[in-house]
This record gives C-alpha cells, structure tokens and sequence, in this order.
C-alpha cells in the first residue's frame, strides 16, 4: 500500500520552509554528543596542553591518546561517521534547493533560500575540513547518492581541501556578513572567510613558500583593515568553467532579466561585504556594552565582538528528571573529571596576563566566589568552568555555546601568514594587537619583540598556544605546523606514564581509516600507511 501524507528525499525540499528544517537538521549534528566528544577528544586530548585523569588505563580513549590504538577504536570510527553523517544532511539541503518553488518573485525570495544554501556550504566545508585534517583524503559524496554506486574511492588530500575551499568561496559570496539577534548563531560570511584562512594555512607548510600563505594575506587585509575584495577576488572566478550567470542560478541569486529596476545585479566586481567593523578583538556584546577578557567564554560573551562561530546549545530547563538536550554536560564532564592544564602548558602560561583567567589549581576561588572543585593537584582549564550563574537547573542540561572560531585566531593566522611572506614588521603589529588586549587583564605592558624569521614564528606559536589554548586544535595545531613528533616527545617526559612516546612521525600525524569503512568497501576505500 502507497504511504499518504509522507515526505521522502524526493519531494521534501518544495518550500524554504522545508529547505530551512533541512538545515536545521545539519546544524542539529554539531549539537550531539557524539560529534564534540570526537572533537576534544582528537583536537585537545591528543595534544600536550592537557593531562587526562584516565590515561593510564587501558579504554579506548587512553589507547587513542597514547597512540597505541587500532585500527578498530570506536572512537576512530566515531569521528568518522558523525562528520559523515553532517555532510550527508548537508548534501540533501544543498542538492534539493534545486527543487524549491518561490511563491513570489521578490528578491528577499531569492535571499532566504541563498543564505540557507550558503550555510549548507559552510557547514559541509566544516565536516570535511574535520575529516581531512583526522584522516587525509577521503571520499567525497555526491550531493545525490546513487544506491548502486554507494562505493566511492578516497579522494587526495589536495583534492578534498579544493572542495572545501570553494564551499566556503561561495558561501562567503551567499552570506551576508554577520547573522545577529535572533538569527544569531547562523554562519555568515565572516564565518566563512575565517574558516577559509585556516583551511588555506592547513595547507601551507611553514618556511616554504606557498601561494596560500599570500591568500591568507588579502584574507586578512579585508578581514581585519578594510581592504576592498571583491566577488571575482574571493571565488578566483577566473578558474571556474560556468558563466557568471550560470553560477549566480546555482547560487540562487535572481535572474538578471527578472530583477527590478531598483535591485541589484551582482557581478565579479561587486565588492564583499565589510567584516573589519563586525568583530574586535576587545570584547563588547550586541548592546555595545564592554564584557570582561573572560567573558568571551561565558553566556553573557555568547555572538559578541570576538566570536565569529559558535555551536549553540539552549537549556531545555522544564525540570524533568534526565532531561537532556544534545551537547548535555560535556563542559561539565571535561572540567570536573576528563583533563586539566599540563605542567608544559603551565609552564608556558606563567607570567602571562591570562594565567588567572585560563587556568586554576585545585582549592582556588574562581572570579564567581565559588571553589574549583577539581581533584587535588589537579589545574582547571576555565574555559570549561561553568560559573554558578550560568548552572542548569537539571544536572544533565546545559546552557553553555562552545566557540568554534574567534578573531583573536583570525589575527593570529594573519600575522602568521604575513611573517611567511616576509613582511615582519606588520606581522609583529599584528601579533601585538592580541597581546595588549590580553595585558590589560593586569595593566601589564610586555610585548613581543621583533627579529628573525623563526623568532617571530615561534612568538606566534606560543601565542597560539596561550590565546587559543583549550578550544579542541591543539593536536591539529601542531601537526599542521610539522612539530607534533618533537613536541608530544618532549611532552612524554613530564607524564608518568610517558604519554607521547609512541608517537610515530611520518604516521600518527593523521589518523588510520575505520577498519570497518576499509572491509565493507572491500579495499576500495584504501588504509593509511602505517596502519
């Protein structure tokens, strides 16, 4: 018997209505539990900032951070498929815009369905940007899966990141600049254009010359001075096969015969919309009101000056026993008995303005009265504290957005990006701009001071380390910068357990392919060297 009244992918996305709770579905991925245990877990607990109370002991997690896994660890597999999963919703928003119906021919029409398939871009380009820095190249799906040719083989390295980019190129053009208010939360093109720095820096290596260093340079100058950058600029629309009005219909903007006298027809050299006002790296919210260094990190810092990108998670709060929205607890969990400040991350940190707001030892009184509670001779990180304020009123709920992207980083990649191409001057300006924000947390005045090439980059790093320290990279970070080896080496002499030493470099900078996707496919899905 035909079902009745039922939707399928093929007659669901008729209406923006539609296309827009097929979004909401994408965004529902990164709200999941299972999605930012895979991110601490690979971004921050591989890394050297952190120590785990668990990992000398033998679950899957101790085996993933000690390097000593297979090829089997649920965890591995976990990631995988979760980013999967987001890119498969994303797929069907991006391929069924196709089949929307505008009720009417006004252009706001043509706006709402671009912006919703602008954010399907972006967020695709997130999922992949997560599976390609874990895992090098992998398969890319068609937007519309065929059913007998489910088998798709690993696409390079090279070839998927050219897939993001050109995502988050043409989500950048679809996006207005900063989504606000109640729409807040929703990727806009400064998402975008962010997100596109650190992807073009991924793919750079440091000391070497590369066009992509000289990308994220007028990134930057547009980003965060002002510089004028237009729609051909940001597409390298030279390169593409389609006529510019063959991509404008792709992209839904309103067919130039049907515009109006009094709307605008974009063309290759219209310029961007301006970013450098949208986001400061002093804090204020969307009132104008100034916010603590630290508030960044809490509620009343939630879609304010220095946050770009953030997972938003809402307190369901109606009292029911076990009530849990997705994304429940993992703050809570990570502060109170996952991982806490290493002693090399301590060590780094001291005499740094952020001492006191970044990290805590066992016994001390955070800035809300109340006492950290982490075991003895453990140090809290704060960026996961929960202040008394903020605590959900079911122990299993959570209020609290995770920051995904922030400008400080921005800044940073900037003034990475510029010392690459040899123009140390503007990228210790750069650098500096971060660090005084930071020195007014004690009206300190201690900079960082020019020199060489490498001087200035390992200035950069170490303010990496510190500005963005606990927000899930740190693994990535250094890999990307071609030190994971020497530094989880190193590390592995602080920990009892030597944690590190069985890093394999040339191997562990990226991660094996679930053994399961390598067997189901038969090997056309190919393993990792190494594994």
């Amino acid at each position: 018997m035909e079902l009745q009244g039922e939707y399928d992918g093929n007659n669901f996305y008729n209406t923006t209505y539609q296309l827009q709770v097929g979004l909401d579905a994408v965004y529902d991925i990164l709200q999941t539990n299972n999605y930012n245990n895979c991110e601490w877990i690979f971004g921050e607990a591989c890394g050297d900032d952190v120590v785990g109370n668990d990992e000398s002991t033998t679950n899957l997690i101790s085996e993933l951070v000690n390097f000593q896994f297979n090829t089997s660890n649920t965890w591995i597999r976990d990631r995988y498929t979760i980013n999967y999963k987001g890119i498969n919703r994303a797929n069907q928003v991006i391929s069924g815009a196709r089949r929307v119906q505008l009720a009417t021919q006004e252009i706001e029409q043509y706006t709402k369905v671009r912006e919703i398939l602008g954010q399907a871009k972006f967020l695709r380009a997130l999922f992949y940007f997560n599976l390609v820095k874990t895992f090098g190249g992998v398969p890319i799906r068609p937007e519309q899966e065929d059913v007998d040719a489910l088998t798709i083989p690993r696409s390079t390295k090279e070839e998927v990141y050219a897939y993001i980019e050109k995502d988050l190129r043409e989500a950048a053009i679809m996006l207005r600049s900063k989504f606000v208010s109640k729409e807040a939360g929703k990727a806009g093109c400064g998402a975008c254009v962010a997100l596109l720095m650190k992807v073009l820096a991924y793919q750079a290596t440091p000391g070497m010359e590369s066009e992509k260093w000289n990308e994220i340079t007028k990134l930057g100058a547009y980003f965060i001075e002002g510089a004028t950058l237009t729609y051909g600029d940001m597409l390298h629309f030279e390169n593409y096969e389609e006529s510019w009005d063959e991509l404008r219909a792709r992209l839904w903007f309103k067919d130039k015969a049907l515009l109006a006298s009094n709307e605008p027809y974009e063309t290759p050299e219209t310029t961007m919309p301006s970013l450098a006002n949208e986001y400061s790296l002093e804090t204020t919210d969307s009132y104008g009101n100034t916010l603590g260094y630290a508030d960044l990190y809490y509620e009343k810092g939630e879609f304010c000056t220095r946050s770009i990108f953030e997972v938003v998670f809402k307190e369901s709060a109606n009292g029911l026993k076990d009530d849990q929205n997705e994304g429940t607890e993992i703050f809570n969990d990570i502060f109170f008995n996952r991982m806490f400040a290493s002693k090399s991350f301590k060590d780094e940190i001291a005499g740094d303005p952020r001492k006191g707001v970044f990290i805590q030892e066992h016994g001390e009184v955070a800035f809300d009265g109340v006492r950290i509670e982490v075991p003895p001779g453990k140090t809290a990180c704060m960026k996961w504290y929960t202040p008394s304020a903020e605590t959900p009123s079911d122990v299993n709920d959570s209020g609290k957005n995770r920051r995904v992207l922030i400008y400080s980083e921005v800044v940073l990649f900037y003034a990475e990006a510029l010392n690459e191409m040899g123009q140390r001057e503007k990228s210790l300006e750069q650098l500096n701009s971060v660090k005084r924000v930071a020195n007014k947390i004690t009206n300190v005045s201690t900079l960082y001071k020019a020199g060489t090439y490498i001087e200035l980059r390992d200035q950069i790093w170490k303010e990496r380390r510190i500005e963005l320290c606990h927000l899930w990279d740190r693994f990535f970070d250094i890999v990307r910068q071609g030190r994971a080896a020497q530094v989880l080496h190193d590390f592995a002499t602080e920990t009892t357990h030597n944690r590190g030493k069985n890093f394999i470099e040339g191997v562990n900078e990226i991660f094996p392919i679930p053994q399961n996707e390598v067997d189901i496919t038969n090997g056309v899905v190919t393993q990792n060297p190494g594994y």
